[in-house]
């Protein structure tokens, strides 16, 4: 059975709640609850407390210019829920802002849909959850600040977990990288574990991410 997805949304103003979930009570999605709006970090954090929340969203476009550094506090605090960052924007420097501060996606305004739900589900995966316009223009921009260590790291990795490493690069979930590979979950999810490690980070975003910087070429489906 899917993991219910309960959202809480970081916005100065009641706009971003009521542009996504104004349809809601309508809708057969009864997976998804909308369990309120909070004007900052803070006030999230204590929310997250007394709730049992596994998504947060985050409006990325505040006229305070406090987006990314919402996320960051956040994600400082907390580790028991997903960030996604929310924009009407399409430029890649917010969305690589976003990722460094430790969102796990960023997805486009606009009322709830199934492609929205699932993006949440892809988030609540591990997935990196980007639009497509993001990601030429974002690529860039990582690569222009890497470091050599991660490209050492990259080498590091064998032809399989490179190949894996794409394989999340392109959005693809364990279970359609098993498929595609002709092997087991578990055996998937062992190479993960391998490709963490050797590249020293704590998650499949991070080490997505991390390829960016050092010449994987995306093929992220978009949100």
């Amino acid at each position: 059975m899917a993991e219910d997805i309960r959202v809480l949304i970081v916005d100065e103003t009641p706009a971003l709640a009521e542009g996504l979930f104004e349809e809601m009570p309508d809708r057969p999605d009864g997976d998804v609850r909308f369990v309120g709006s909070v004007p900052d970090a803070p006030s999230a954090l204590r929310t997250i407390d007394d709730e049992s929340i596994n998504l947060i969203l985050v409006d990325l476009d505040r006229e305070d210019g406090y987006g990314v550094e919402t996320v960051r506090l956040i994600r400082e605090g907390t580790d028991r829920a997903r960030v996604l960052g929310v924009t009407s924007e399409h430029g890649p420097d917010l969305a690589a802002g976003a990722l460094a501060a430790g969102a796990c996606g960023v997805v486009s305004v606009g009322p709830v849909s199934q492609e929205l739900i699932s993006a949440f589900r892809r988030a609540l995966a591990g997935e990196l959850v980007l639009p497509a316009a993001h990601l030429s223009g974002l690529v860039d921009r990582l690569r222009n600040g890497a470091e050599g260590s991660g490209a050492q790291r990259l080498a590091s990795l064998t032809a399989r977990e490179t190949q894996i490493l794409q394989a999340l690069a392109d959005g693809s979930a364990t279970a359609e990288i098993a498929r595609s590979l002709g092997i087991s979950p578990m055996t998937v999810q062992s190479h993960v574990k391998n490709i963490l490690a050797k590249l020293g980070v704590h998650s499949k975003v991070e080490a997505v991410t991390l390829a960016w910087r050092f010449g994987l070429s995306p093929n992220v489906r978009s949100a």
